[in-house]
């Protein structure tokens, strides 16, 4: 599935969150843990405020230079309330081999918890590949494009809003002394998944838009699917680094470049 492999690499975690969070995390049958945020967390003006973004990153794959991506975060309607984007910029021959798929999530902060609204993936030209998602909260459900409904959890969240999910426990956990397991659920067109994280440590990263003194953050549910992301308090704890790779597959890199 194409858009898997590019899609979910380039934004699905970006920390899809960082990169290929989607790509392979095993489903869970139980009531998953929570994804909430601390109120209080360092890097947010209020429990229900969190910073504009507009980034760029440089994305390589085994090396190789694939493209660009662009990130934005706005306020959307109602209070609390976000529009999450990205949009890709692939050469040409990445473009020939898999697109530009772009994403787009609408969610909500509610007490430090990021609630989910509406998520959408396209890639265009193929409308096989491209889905919606529609968040019900008062029936804890999500219904896809094609009108089919699923139950969810009450700590769900779509594939890109789970960025900001991490990005606020990280800046509510950076001065911990020995920070818990971070665990996180997400929904996505067919699959219920799982995600655990691990603040390992400091580290300085040189990147194409500057160095940066950053919190290091290791993915640990699955030893065959690599992620290591690297998010800077002065960048409001987005990453400004990640690495992912799945298997022996040549690993994606990508670097803050705005």
């Amino acid at each position: 599935m194409k858009i898997k492999t590019y899609c979910g690499r380039w934004s699905c975690m970006a920390v899809s969150l960082m990169i290929a969070l989607g790509a392979g995390a095993q489903a869970v049958a139980d009531e998953p843990a929570a994804a909430t945020v601390a109120a209080t967390a360092a890097g947010t003006k209020a429990a229900d405020a969190l910073p504009a973004i507009d980034v760029r990153y440089a994305v390589s794959w085994g090396g190789l230079g694939v493209g660009k991506i662009d990130v934005s975060l706005k306020a959307d309607v109602g209070a609390g309330c976000y529009q999450y984007t990205t949009v890709s910029h692939p050469t040409a021959l990445a473009r020939s081999l898999y697109g530009a798929p772009n994403e787009s999530s609408q969610f909500c902060v509610k007490d430090g918890r990021v609630r989910s609204k509406h998520f959408n993936s396209v890639l265009p030209g193929d409308d096989k590949q491209s889905y919606t998602l529609n968040f019900d909260w008062d029936k804890n459900s999500v219904t896809d494009e094609n009108g089919q409904t699923r139950s969810i959890p009450a700590n769900a969240i779509d594939s890109f809003a789970l960025q900001q999910a991490v990005r606020l426990w990280v800046a509510a956990h950076a001065k911990d002394e020995n920070p818990p397991v971070a665990e996180f659920d997400m929904v996505d067109r067919k699959n219920l998944t799982h995600y655990q994280f691990k603040l390992t440590g400091h580290e300085t990263v040189e990147t194409p838009a500057g160095s940066f003194d950053a919190l290091k953050m290791e993915r640990i549910d699955n030893p065959k699917k690599e992620g290591h992301f690297w998010l800077a308090a002065e960048r409001d704890y987005m990453p400004v680094k990640i690495t992912t790779r799945n298997g022996s597959k040549p690993a994606v890199v990508m670097l803050l470049s705005k």
